[in-house]
């Protein structure tokens, strides 16, 4: 009880401590102009200088995102601002037409002189555009060449020494993926849907059987309960950030695999409304509200509002989907200050009847008397199986620029989810039973209550120090959670599988055991410094420290009380061409709880890995190319004690190696995504030398996997507008953890077509097109689960 006090006021303090720091007065800098209307010149052959600045609105809040173009004839060279506002442009001494573009702004011009002798430096006001009632609103021209989940700061991709990928809006748009899983399924290093339409929870894993941790705007989310989860709804993002490899020294304790870091849908200064309606195959039935604008004249005070409602079918009988979401979020950026707060909420309700299956090998991938198990099969009950919870969160942003070098922001966030389930899976242990039809099914129920907080204080200072450049970030955060799991079981009777007949089991009283909640508590430190030397070499180091505590009541022997330093190292040299090779050492640990039969506690996992590669994206960024090769080392897995069956030791441990290509495109009529992904996954010690599983590739990873997809925007006569899609997943071979059982290879085709017609959008989008029926993993376990089959989607869309 005094260890959690003492984290809360630890917490309280950090955020109040943000505050007092959000404050404190700003200062501004200098600049140098020509605001004549001479021509431009440009003096190709002298050293280059730097022209950079800071990008602003009326009230000096800053923005993020603006594009700096500085052009003379065919001469240009372009920069998005950074988080904090500030860019830099290296140009040849000249006179220069610079144009500052950002959506809901009007655009900046102005005619610049940059010295032989000096570096220069621009202050953009941009003013807040007029506000009309129809907005048209337009695909950006380029690729996402930025992002801050790989460093906690503003940086190019290029500049972050370790593999990222960024899933837009209108990817996920495009390909209307209705689950996480679906949003993953078109990235390197990731294998999703390996249990096809289960829906108990968003399950991919992450360069070879790492659990990846999902953020949300990089803060950890919680996995709720023992399968009482509430699932993220792709409509509520903005887009997806998928890091890949070990990423403990920016965001704590997680598996080596990654993390995907989910970003929200906030406020905008330009308004926008969209209304979307669906209808699909299995009764599929969806409305979205997505508005977002200023409040008011002065563009201080913008909003956010998403809302969506779902209620559909599944490819499984009986189990229907419902989904209810409101999401709001209100942006205030005080007069005279460099400073924003946002803060937010959401509330989401899922109920649902449960889609598993865990069918045994026989009927599935192996043969059986009265051949395969039909893949809509229900297995429990309908008049008893339900799944769901409700999940309530709200939080803030705040961002403050102290002055020219110094930002801080502070983010908090929680959430509250309850979460329930009942229902059944067969008893694979003993498959099909001696008539050829029916299986021994399994009951089982639980009640989850989740309570988690997040918070942390980030702050970054650019400063330069001769030849170098550089980012330094210090932060600070604490999570604080609470987990109730209740659960119970019992046989129940068997199913027909084939022509299944229920109403045949007599439904249990459920009767749970005691609460004995979980307290997780972490802290964590993180330093890191970002050199950039002679505008070609970026220098990453990080270190960050962990105290991670985990108490279950009244059972201590089952919690963790464990430290841990993890770092990162990395270097990225910038060639011309918009080539940058890149080498990197990063580590991971992840809390494993409990004791050994002896008492003795568990230590925590740890991921270490060392990656190089080379990034190559030409100036006008609208391909972007990464080819990475890795080596990942994870230690301290459970395993058989040899001396005592009753007993586990942590000797374990997999080895993964592994390559990876992404190529994303924005092309004038194109867009085009593709990846390759090589897998070697082993485990490669244990304490045990007859460990069936030693030596033996991991189940559900495939050694190879590829996909393609690509948009192309075309026009028939006086019909513009039209767009056409079409996506290429292929799956390699799949192995049970003992090299016994694989699952064939399959290859699966997604498609697209639309018409944006004025504020209009009509789309049928179709996944799995031809409605292949596959099997998607078996386990040495004995159970296998079959994919998902075809969905059909037909969207309209009004924006405004």
């Amino acid at each position: 009880m005094i260890r959690r006090c003492a984290l809360g006021l630890r917490l309280i303090a950090l955020s109040l401590g943000a505050s007092l720091l959000l404050t404190m007065p700003t200062a501004v800098g200098a600049q140098t102009v020509d605001d004549s209307d001479a021509p431009c010149t440009v003096d190709a052959g002298e050293p280059e200088r730097t022209l950079s600045g800071v990008v602003a609105d009326a009230q000096g809040a800053r923005i993020a995102g603006a594009t700096v173009n500085a052009t003379c004839g065919s001469f240009t060279r372009v920069v998005e601002t950074a988080s904090d506002g500030r860019f830099a442009l290296r140009l040849p001494p000249g006179r220069y037409d610079v144009q500052v573009e950002r959506s809901g702004f009007d655009i900046f011009r102005q005619q610049v002189s940059v010295a032989a002798d000096q570096d220069t430096e621009l202050s953009v006001p941009l003013t807040v555009a007029h506000i009309t009632d129809t907005v048209t609103v337009s695909a950006p021209s380029g690729i996402v060449s930025r992002s801050g989940t790989g460093t906690k700061t503003d940086t190019p991709l290029k500049e972050t020494p370790q593999s990222i990928s960024v899933i837009t809006r209108e990817q996920i748009e495009a390909q209307n993926t209705q689950t996480m899983e679906e949003v993953v399924r078109y990235t390197a290093g990731v294998r999703a849907e390996m249990y096809g339409p289960d829906n108990r929870g968003d399950w991919f894993t992450m360069r070879g059987g790492s659990e990846g941790s999902t953020l949300l705007d990089g803060l950890k989310l919680p996995l709720s309960g023992w399968y009482g989860n509430v699932r993220n709804e792709p409509y509520a993002f903005e887009r997806v950030e998928v890091l890949r490899g070990p990423s403990s020294v920016l965001y704590g304790q997680n598996g080596p695999g990654g993390v995907v870091n989910l970003v929200s849908k906030l406020p905008q200064a330009q308004a926008q409304r969209e209304i979307r309606v669906q209808a699909g195959n299995h009764a599929h039935k969806l409305i979205g509200l997505d508005f977002t604008g200023p409040l008011n004249n002065d563009g201080s005070l913008l909003y956010r509002f998403v809302a969506l409602g779902k209620d559909s079918g599944t490819q499984v009988d009986h189990a229907d989907e419902e989904r209810q979401l409101v999401a709001p979020a209100l942006t205030w950026r005080p007069s005279a200050a460099t400073s924003s707060l946002t803060a937010y909420g959401q509330y989401q309700r899922d109920e649902s009847d449960n889609t598993v299956g865990f069918f045994p090998w026989e009927g599935t991938i192996l043969s059986a008397p009265n051949g395969r198990i039909p893949d809509d099969t229900f297995i429990g009950e309908p008049a008893w199986d339900t799944y769901g919870g409700e999940r309530t969160r709200f939080g803030y942003q705040l961002s403050h620029q102290l002055n020219d070098t110094w930002n801080v922001r502070h983010n908090l966030r929680h959430d509250n989810v309850d979460g329930h389930l009942r229902g059944m899976y067969a008893d694979f242990y003993e498959g099909l039973l001696d008539d050829g039809r029916s299986v021994n099914r399994i009951w089982y129920a639980s009640r989850t209550e989740t309570r988690i907080t997040n918070v942390d204080v980030l702050a970054e200072r650019r400063l330069t120090l001769g030849p170098t450049e550089h980012t330094l970030l210090v932060g600070v955060d604490g999570l604080w959670s609470r987990d109730v799991n209740l659960d119970v079981g019992g046989d129940a009777t068997p199913l027909d599988v084939y022509t299944p007949v229920y109403g045949t089991f007599p439904l249990p009283e459920l009767e749970f055991g005691p609460e004995n909640p979980t307290d997780t508590r972490q802290i964590g430190v993180t330093v890191q410094d970002q050199m950039k030397l002679d505008e070609r070499w970026v220098f990453v180091a990080g270190l960050r420290h962990d105290a991670a505590d985990v108490d279950v009541e009244d059972s201590p022997e089952s919690g963790a009380d464990d430290n841990a330093w993890t770092h990162r190292l990395g270097a990225v040299y910038l060639a011309d061409g918009g080539w940058a090779p890149y080498v990197s050492y990063s580590t991971s640990f992840e809390v494993f709880t409990g004791a050994d039969y002896y008492g003795v506690p568990s230590k925590p996992k740890r991921g270490a890995q060392w990656e190089g590669g080379v990034k190559w994206s030409p100036t006008d960024e609208r391909v972007a190319v990464t080819v990475a090769a890795y080596t990942l080392n994870e230690k301290n897995r459970p395993t058989t004690d040899p001396d005592n069956p009753l007993n586990q030791v942590q000797r374990g441990e997999v080895t993964v190696n592994g390559a990876e290509l992404e190529a994303t495109a924005r092309l004038r009529a194109w867009d085009l995504v593709a990846n390759y992904t090589y897998t070697d996954a082993t485990v490669t010690e244990s304490s045990d030398p007859d460990d069936p599983y030693l030596n033996k590739r991991l189940h559900s990873i495939p050694e190879h996997s590829a996909s393609l997809w690509a948009v192309h925007r075309f026009g028939i006569g006086p019909v513009r507008g039209l767009s056409a899609g079409m996506g290429l997943r292929y799956v390699g071979e799949i192995w049970d953890g003992t090299d016994v059982l694989s699952a064939p290879s399959t290859t699966l085709v997604d498609a697209l077509f639309a018409f944006d017609h004025g504020p209009w959008r009509y789309a049928v989008n179709a996944s799995n097109l031809f409605d292949k029926s596959y099997i998607a993993t078996c386990i040495d376990r004995g159970d296998c689960w079959y994919g998902n089959r075809r969905k059909v989607a037909v969207t309209a869309a009004y924006r405004y």
